[in-house]
């Protein structure tokens, strides 16, 4: 071989471990980006010394899909737990109060002191104000709910337009990658940037990839609906469906999972057996039916109790409770004074209120044989069970997308300690071209010198 041949795949060398450095010290100094893969320089070497190739970068199909399937998984579960927590809190789950039965509880307690003294002006004023009290309760839950119902509505459009960024930002990266690829660049940063537009995009939506010859990348709901292919799609939101933009189609039933599915099942009508599903629906079905049994004429019901009593001159004749639209308020008469309550009617209608003869059956909850209260313990109590559920669902969810982030992490993240064996490897490898080149320069001096 000779000397120039010799220099020149020396050279070579040099040229190929600086670029080998440059991908390692990216490597190193972005160790700790979760969004960041390990890139390795891939050589070739022939006659004339050492070329390189391209950079190429750390996969994993397998835990790849398994992240994004737990990304929308936990998504959903935590979505669905935020709101079950406000639902919690409306309805005085988890504090000693327990809201709607307290209040009931308190009407009989004021209901027991008139009876033992019936021609009290102060206890029939207490069981007014503690009957008003009761109303007004259970007029705020209904109010809650309505306001909690907008909030995940709002929310919804909110996470839709996010989605929307997520599925513009996938399709120009799409287009900077098929650009680049073309040109025998280096697109690795952009397929990163890529997906990590795809993971946050999964917790929004259950999405599936598919990879393209072009070096695009399709996005799927795991329905079957195309997201990104060639262009983005853009999702629209009514309060109600999830449709294309300019379409009617809903895709509700493509959302299978991700935040906007949590969502969107919050807010589902009718009853489900699933909790957090349709729960706003069925607890305002179950808030409009415990406040229609304290109007209702049934046998041994309250109102029946109350109405049925002989009434003397001045006193309210019926409609103790009285209902507008789905608001119910103690009658009028009572709150002004211009009516008093009949005192026929304090042992009966305080009877009525204990009687465990009472039944409640609507959103999917049926409650038979109870008093007043405990109608209302049982909407608590079935709400309760479902704010659980979810939570464990939630907290299930976080700690299973942690650990699939942790695995896809550790076979696509850098390590350090491999890092810092490929830089010693690379520190020899240089050094040794190094001394060629040294050597060669050495002996054609030993050569001009001779000439001389």
């Amino acid at each position: 071989m000779s000397l120039t041949g010799a220099m020149n795949i020396a050279l070579t060398g040099l040229n190929a471990q600086q670029r080998a450095l440059q991908v390692l010290s990216g490597n190193v100094s972005n160790a700790t980006d979760e969004t960041y893969t390990r890139k390795s320089l891939n050589t070739e070497t022939g006659a004339g010394g050492v070329t390189t190739a391209d950079v190429t970068r750390a996969t994993d199909n397998a835990l790849a899909r398994d992240l994004l399937a737990y990304t929308s998984l936990a998504g959903q579960a935590g979505a669905q737990s935020t709101y079950m927590s406000k639902l919690s809190t409306l309805f005085g789950v988890s504090t000693s109060d327990a809201g709607l039965a307290t209040a009931v509880e308190d009407l009989n307690a004021a209901f027991a002191v008139l009876q033992a003294t019936p021609d009290s002006s102060t206890a029939q004023a207490e069981v007014i104000a503690k009957a008003d009290a009761l109303a007004g309760k259970i007029n705020d839950l209904s109010a809650g709910l309505e306001t909690i119902d907008r909030e995940i509505q709002q929310d919804t459009a909110t996470k839709v337009q996010e989605a929307n960024g997520y599925l513009e930002r996938i399709d120009t990266l799409n287009k900077q990658i098929k650009t680049v690829a073309a040109s025998g660049g280096d697109k690795t940063t952009l397929e990163d940037q890529r997906d990590a537009a795809v993971r946050a995009l999964a917790g929004l939506v259950d999405v599936k990839t598919i990879a393209r010859g072009d070096g695009s990348l399709a996005v799927y709901t795991a329905g079957g609906e195309s997201l990104v292919d060639q262009d983005a799609t853009t999702l629209a939101y009514d309060g109600t469906d999830i449709t294309r933009a300019g379409d009617t189609r809903s895709l509700n039933g493509s959302i299978r999972s991700g935040e906007i599915a949590g969502l969107l099942a919050l807010r589902a009508t009718g009853t489900s057996s699933t909790a957090g599903t349709a729960v706003i629906d069925e607890l305002q079905a179950q808030v409009q039916a415990f406040a229609a049994s304290l109007t209702s004429t049934g046998t041994g019901d309250f109102a029946t109790a109350y109405d049925g009593a002989t009434t003397a001159t001045g006193e309210l004749a019926s409609g103790f409770f009285v209902m507008t639209g789905s608001s119910i308020a103690v009658n009028p008469a009572l709150l002004d004074g211009t009516a008093s309550l009949k005192q026929a009617a304090i042992a009966p209608a305080a009877a009525a209120l204990v009687s465990g003869s009472h039944t409640l059956s609507a959103g999917g909850l049926t409650v038979t044989g109870e008093d007043y209260a405990g109608l209302a313990r049982s909407i608590i109590s079935s709400l309760s069970a479902d704010v659980g559920a979810v939570t464990n669902k939630a907290d299930l969810a976080s700690a299973t997308k942690s650990e699939a982030a942790t695995r896809f992490q550790s076979s696509v993240g850098v390590n350090m300690d491999e890092e810092l064996a490929n830089l010693q490897v690379l520190q020899n490898a240089y050094a040794a071209s190094a001394k060629v080149m040294q050597t060669v320069n050495q002996l054609y001096e030993s050569l001009f010198a001779i000439i001389r």
